[in-house]
């Protein structure tokens, strides 16, 4: 079922919204969208082609006479041959602290607010001008899934101050998000579908001397411990969702495998099957491959330790240790952190499996390892309820405080096409109390008035979302309101809108005459807000904004 891009979406394992465009640029045709989002799609259009630029002028540095150190730092010491320079588009930029301002003001022309939104200039302290981010380093640009530079890593290569940060990476801007990116994916994927697993690492250099070396489905966070949309990254590409951790062997390598594991139980991402890469010839998977032989290098990737015990056996050597130096504080404390451990895994065979893993280490009774792991959640839960009852009481505070946003009726509307969405088949009642509230929103009449005409009246709530599916499949703006109410009506699971229905209406008709009322005030002081020159004046503003919302004053 489906038209041509649900199906490229689906064997390109790619949201619809995202398959649009790539499709559109593979065959040079123009995407328009709604109003609302034209804007946002222009600038960061816009701003894949300053990227673009940007590179280019990285690129042809690295071959000038006068900048033979760069390519030779790639070649000799990096190991890095001319074909893969090439593929990953590496660059230098010299040690000038405005040569890319002025390419881009004097030569490309490009106006300052695009600049700006780049990320690639820092304001000077006296505020006159901008100097360059990146100064005497090798650049790797950085891509996104579909092939557009989004930002840009600079790395040192000669001898310089030791307060000088090996690393400078682009900042987070309109199109990079540093936690919903992974470095190489857009080189690395196809691999990785045919592979069915991912090697995961940390570094620029470890994925391009990876890939060079034919460990093609190498990727690496960027700067970062590994985040739940990275992780849903790589498993929307294997079906085995098998990932092998090459992170450096030095403690922040070992300390970002624990943040791994802490993020896959903590955000219920624990199917992932990820195995540790524990004996590498040196500190990191670029060093490696230069020292030891590819098939040593094949093998200990596919006999990767399991992480959790990968986990268990460093607190394991703490307490052995500890043990010989009979040391009882080291003791206990590696003791309680194998429980805390243990109390985290969420799956109750996966825990009893490590219980008996632990069992025999210690050659500790299970069953009291079983009664420490309740002791240890029942402290957990008392700490959970009583930072639940501050958050409540905090709540009951900060009662006048709802819905503060500049548009709170929107919220308003949703609630009430969730509402109207779950009254189906029997929705004659909510119809006719809707019929009494004048929506605000275009997107949300749009939706209630084909509600409201909607003959069939067997529908269940799940199909008529299928029904709005297909009637606004073309309009984006409408599809991601879609989207929303789907999400909503998928968890309203005892129909907690139905039971709730009066008092949802009454604060939906509250919260739209609020806005009605305050609109033009609040639009002003928005646009007041914008030309705020300091922080003090924005805490001024934002006050009288707060005020509107409590009923207080008005300005």
């Amino acid at each position: 079922g489906g038209d041509i891009i649900t199906f490229y979406a689906l064997i390109t394992k790619k949201e619809w919204k995202d398959a649009i465009p790539e499709l559109a640029l593979k065959y040079g045709i123009k995407v328009e969208y709604g109003a609302e989002n034209k804007t946002e799609t222009e600038i960061k259009n816009k701003l894949y082609d300053l990227n673009n630029a940007a590179m280019e002028f990285f690129i042809s540095n690295v071959h000038k006479e006068t900048r033979k150190e760069a390519l030779s730092y790639l070649t000799e010491k990096r190991k890095l041959n001319e074909e893969t320079i090439k593929k990953y588009k590496i660059g230098f930029v010299p040690d000038e602290w405005d040569l890319l301002y002025n390419y881009f003001t004097k030569e490309k022309k490009y106006p300052q607010e695009l600049i700006l939104a780049s990320g690639l200039f820092i304001p000077r302290e006296n505020q006159d001008g901008y100097y360059d981010r990146f100064r005497n380093r090798i650049i790797f640009p950085i891509f996104n899934e579909s092939g557009n530079v989004i930002g840009f890593g600079g790395r040192t290569f000669l001898k310089a101050d030791s307060n000088e940060p090996k690393y400078i990476n682009s900042p987070e801007t309109l199109i990079y998000n540093k936690g919903q990116t992974l470095y190489g994916l857009n080189f690395a994927r196809d691999e990785i579908k045919k592979l069915d697993c991912v090697i995961l690492t940390e570094g620029y250099l470890d994925v391009i001397t990876a890939h060079q070396n034919g460990f093609l489905n190498t990727v690496a966070t960027l700067g970062t411990a590994m985040t739940l949309n990275q992780a849903r990254l790589l498993a929307k590409y294997t079906v085995s969702k098998r990932i092998n951790l090459c992170m450096d062997t030095d403690s922040a390598g070992k300390k970002s495998i624990e943040n791994i594991f802490r993020l896959t139980q903590d955000l219920q991402a624990s199917n992932l099957d990820i195995k540790v890469i524990t004996d590498l010839s040196a500190k990191d998977l670029d060093e490696s491959l230069q020292k030891e032989d590819l098939a040593s290098i094949k093998a200990k990737i596919e006999n990767g330790q399991k992480l959790i015990y990968f986990i268990f056996d460093r607190i394991l050597t703490r307490y052995f240790k500890a043990q010989k130096e009979d040391n009882d504080i080291n003791k206990k404390s590696a003791l309680d952190e194998i429980t805390e451990t243990l109390a985290q895994i969420k799956d109750p065979i996966e825990q009893n499996e490590n219980i008996q893993y632990i069992s025999h280490k210690l050659n500790i009774n299970e069953e009291l390892i079983s009664l420490k792991i309740k002791e240890k959640n029942k402290s957990l839960r008392q700490k959970f309820l009583k930072v639940q009852s501050y958050k409540e009481k905090d709540k009951e505070e900060k009662d006048d405080f709802k819905m503060y946003s500049f548009e709170r009726f929107k919220h308003a509307e949703i609630e009430l096409l969730v509402l109207y969405i779950s009254s189906f088949p029997n929705k004659s009642e909510i119809k006719t109390k809707l019929s009494e509230i004048k929506f605000i929103d275009e997107k949300y009449c749009l939706i209630k008035d084909f509600l409201d005409n909607l003959e069939t009246d067997d529908l269940k709530p799940e199909e008529v979302i299928n029904k709005l599916l297909i009637e606004f499949n073309e309009y984006k703006h409408i599809m991601s309101v879609i989207s929303e109410l789907a999400l909503k009506i998928e968890t309203n699971t005892d129909s907690e809108y139905l039971k709730n229905k009066d008092q949802i209406l009454n604060e939906a008709k509250e919260w739209i005459k609020w806005w009605v009322t305050n609109k033009q005030q609040m639009q002003n002081l928005r646009e007041k807000l914008k030309i705020c020159k300091n922080e003090k004046e924005e805490t001024t503003v934002l006050q009288e904004m707060m005020n509107i919302v409590k009923n207080n004053t008005t300005p």
